[in-house]
């Protein structure tokens, strides 16, 4: 795993939300689902934490892109790391729903830092993501 200043960066969570805004919700929830599932099996967290944390970011990314779609290079960053705080804290209420014991606090050092790098990486990787769905991209939209 890529660790940096002791924290983890969730590329996963990067692409789930730069495709949702650079190609719709409909995508964007699909690549959720089946990278939530296949995160899901890969790592030891609850079973169906990750496609919950990824589904609701999906959902975020594309409610905030009808008011805010416009900003078209600041948008995108926001959104991962507003998304990025949203999974950290369905995880950590998943954990703590099935947790005996209780925890104590929430680790916002490493939340908040985990957003920044995440959103970060989002600003590095947009400019390649939008050239990548202007080569893919439909170019005409169906009128009807």
């Amino acid at each position: 795993m890529i660790e940096i200043a002791g924290v983890r960066p969730n590329i996963v969570l990067v692409a789930v939300v730069l495709v949702t805004i650079l190609w719709g919700f409909e995508t964007g929830i699909g690549w959720a689902f089946v990278a939530g599932l296949t995160a899901n099996l890969l790592l030891h967290d609850p079973l169906g934490a990750i496609p919950l944390a990824l589904l609701l970011a999906a959902g975020l990314a594309a409610a905030g892109a009808r008011p805010f779609g416009r900003l078209t290079w600041f948008y995108p960053v926001v959104a991962v790391f507003a998304a990025s705080l949203l999974a950290d804290g369905v995880s950590l209420i998943v954990l703590r729903l099935i947790e005996a014991s209780p925890a104590v606090g929430v680790p916002l050092q490493l939340v908040i830092p985990a957003a920044v790098l995440n959103a970060a990486i989002a600003g590095l990787l947009l400019y390649p993501a939008r050239r990548l769905a202007l080569r893919l991209g439909v170019e005409e939209k169906a009128a009807w």
